[in-house]
């Protein structure tokens, strides 16, 4: 038992990188296809090389400008997680991380599975001398109830349990994706926040992209804007893993992909290729 533990307590940390939107997309299901074989839980941070639109699961292409989109010469995707649309763009910080469901830290509650992990951010960003908060589950389903329905268009509009907020402004946003084999967390945070990059791709009337972007810039903010300088990456994750250490006993241990991982991302790239919008 005492080996067992041990053993859940290292954690793979998978290299970083910063590539094209489907490249990472496929990579995030490999991290999680990863379970499968070698149930242990595993870590990346990650980047996007370039503007892409990344639409939730149900998310139509129609909701997509196609005029606007050719112009802005960016890439359209579709991930494996539900909400609303995202803009990757190479200020993004975003990280996976993969649970086996054995794990001491997993819930089969969808809405808990994030407490730990808001947790984390929380004190990570209060290390660095941030003033922040956590949704509550009671605040979250509140502010759904409440929710301009423009704001659903985009997934920074909306709050979820356990997000970082400065606040009222949302800073670490979270979504998640289930196998059989465990869940795969996923955190989105901006360096700058600026929707209007998104909002302009959006198939929206004049009045309702400005009144979008309105709404967003006052629900969201990005993690320079906070900071006297800019918070180098290295910083981040390494009080991140400090952080983790503290509060559950984890150490992340430094790994290279292995073959299974290598043949999963392989075989998730056709998915992720960029979408044709409709004329």
């Amino acid at each position: 038992m005492a080996t067992k533990t041990r053993d859940a307590n290292l954690w793979h940390l998978l290299p970083c990188s910063s590539q094209s939107a489907g490249w990472e997309l496929a990579t995030a299901d490999a991290v999680l296809a990863g379970l499968a074989n070698t149930p242990r839980p595993a870590l990346r941070w990650y980047g996007a090389e370039a503007r892409a639109l990344v639409l939730g699961t149900s998310q139509k292409l129609t909701d997509v400008d196609a005029s606007a989109y050719r112009n802005a010469g960016v890439t359209l995707h579709r991930r494996a997680s539900g909400g609303a649309a995202v803009l990757f763009v190479p200020a993004m910080l975003m990280q996976d991380i993969a649970l086996p469901t054995g794990h001491r830290l997993f819930s089969a509650d969808v809405t808990e599975s994030y407490r730990w992990l808001g947790e984390v951010w929380l004190a990570t960003l209060a290390r660095l001398g941030l003033a922040v908060r956590l949704v509550s589950v009671a605040e979250a389903r509140a502010d759904t109830v409440a929710l301009h329905p423009l704001l659903k268009k985009a997934c920074f509009g909306g709050r979820s349990p356990y997000e970082v907020m400065v606040g009222e402004r949302k800073l670490v946003g979270f979504s998640q994706v289930r196998r059989r084999q465990g869940a795969l967390l996923q955190v989105g945070v901006y360096r700058r926040w600026q929707p209007q990059q998104l909002v302009e791709l959006l198939a929206l009337p004049t009045a309702e992209r400005e009144r979008l972007t309105e709404l967003l810039l006052a629900r969201g903010v990005g993690l320079d804007e906070l900071t006297p300088a800019p918070v180098p990456f290295t910083l981040l994750a390494e009080t991140f893993a400090a952080i983790l250490s503290e509060l559950h006993g984890i150490s992340l241990v430094p790994s290279d992909w292995n073959e299974e991982e290598r043949a999963a991302q392989a075989a998730a790239l056709p998915k992720y290729q960029p979408l044709a919008v409709p004329e």
